[in-house]
């Protein structure tokens, strides 16, 4: 008795391996074309993208001793080697620690000015190839928060085309 109800759970279950093949190509499929619609927004629309206003901060003045990441006062001149931080000044003129502007474009993925908005240089910043590394590890949480964030969705996404098509 055992023998029979085994061959008609097989029969009943042929063809599920292609099935659940076509199931993990639509996954994978979501997933790029979700990926490439992501990098396509952050190019075309950047300011929809990263949430940015339009006025920035213009009512504030900058002073060259405070820095605009963290607000505490910078000791260091940009041309004097620090013992504990460093000066670092973008192309705009403004002037941070260095730990906290690389702090700001590497974990912060923000790679404008925090004052100004203007573009960094982060191959001036990064001048040494050691420290290119920092820069690909922040690519990879980049990526690591996007596939956290839009999860939710994807997997959505996925079950409704799967119900579409009558996979189960």
């Amino acid at each position: 008795m055992g023998w029979v109800e085994h061959a008609r759970m097989h029969a009943k279950h042929r063809g599920h391996e292609a099935m659940h093949a076509e199931m993990v190509l639509i996954l994978i499929a979501t997933l790029v074309v979700a990926q490439l619609l992501l990098v396509q927004w952050k190019q075309r629309h950047p300011r929809s993208y990263n949430f940015y206003s339009e006025s920035g901060m213009p009512t504030k003045h900058l002073s060259d001793s405070v820095c605009a990441v963290c607000g505490q006062q910078i000791f260091v001149d940009v041309s004097e080697e620090g013992i504990i931080e460093n000066t670092y000044r973008l192309s705009c003129n403004h002037v941070f620690h260095e730990f906290c502007i690389r702090g700001w474009c590497i974990v912060g993925k923000k790679q404008t000015c925090p004052y100004c908005k203007e573009k960094v240089d982060l191959k001036r910043m990064f001048s040494n190839p050691w420290e290119r590394p920092h820069v690909m590890y922040g690519q990879l949480l980049d990526w690591l928060r996007y596939l956290v964030a839009w999860q939710p969705v994807i997997i959505g996404l996925v079950q409704g085309i799967n119900y579409i098509l009558g996979l189960e």
